[in-house]
């Protein structure tokens, strides 16, 4: 975020952190992204639910929801478009990686009113750069985000606004910043599983909860690059873009992405 960003760091107006802050040291943390909508925040309550979650699966206390609540609305104007990111750290202390035996979790919030910009569709080419496999971690939203970091710079070398990311043992993951969602030719959708790697996104999440309620569930599956083929669809989705039509990805063309896009966004619609 830019220096127009505002910040609050425990609640507190602050733009530094201790120079011992365990997510800067190790990145023993975890964050989310949220999009401001006319000065509300989309999608709350999925927003909060997966935030606690990664705090639990870390073992660090999740602040409470009107605490964070009531920190993000005091920096967020009336009618804003924007971005919000949280982030919660393990905090100080402790002795090199061991973490502190009684740890004091710290908070930071963030505010800008910058919103990006949003592809209309995506064609994708593989990264170079694939996700290690750590079922320990997978899912999880923490701060060590090097991988996506790398094919970020990736990108920017290639000239293209996203890659599709596959972990070390040939399975379709994710995009450098998006999950992935696939419809197959009998109309059911799949989403790669995340049980190795990748993080579960609270927009896949959304679009999960909304198939289930319409009696579609997402199903979770391991695809290999030789199976994209079984698919006539793809979307690409984080809280920020929504979903976006994919194309193709590499060789493969999906030539009805754009209807399960508006699929999506009449589900998304649902969740706000």
């Amino acid at each position: 975020m830019s220096s127009a960003t505002r910040y609050r760091i425990d609640g507190e107006p602050a733009e530094q952190v201790a120079a011992d802050d365990r997510g800067l040291a190790y990145g023993d943390g975890v964050f989310r992204t949220l999009a401001i909508d006319d000065g509300r925040i989309v999608a709350w309550a999925f927003q909060y639910a997966r935030l606690a979650h990664d705090c639990e699966r870390l073992a660090i206390e999740c602040p409470p929801a009107e605490t964070l609540l009531a920190e993000l609305r005091g920096l967020i104007a009336a009618g804003q478009h924007g971005v919000a990111k949280i982030m919660v750290t393990r905090g100080s202390g402790g002795r090199g990686y061991t973490p502190p035996v009684e740890p004091c979790p710290r908070r930071i919030v963030a505010v800008n009113d910058n919103f990006p910009a949003i592809p209309d569709t995506l064609a994708l080419e593989p990264a170079n750069i694939r996700l290690a496999e750590q079922p320990a971690l997978a899912g999880i939203k923490h701060l060590n985000r090097l991988e996506q970091v790398w094919a970020r710079r990736e990108c920017e070398t290639r000239d293209a606004a996203d890659l599709a990311m596959y972990d070390t043992s040939g399975r379709i993951v994710a995009t450098t910043m998006r999950n992935l969602l696939f419809r197959d030719r009998a109309g059911a959708w799949h989403t790669p599983a995340l049980s190795r790697c990748g993080i579960a996104g609270v927009t896949r999440a959304r679009l999960a909860y909304s198939a289930e309620r319409a009696g579609r569930a997402v199903v979770e599956t391991d695809i290999a690059r030789s199976c994209l083929g079984d698919y006539e669809a793809a979307i690409a989705c984080n809280a920020l873009s929504g979903a976006i039509p994919v194309t193709r990805i590499a060789d493969t063309p999906f030539a009805a992405s754009r209807s399960m896009a508006e699929q999506a966004h009449r589900w998304l619609a649902d969740t706000f």
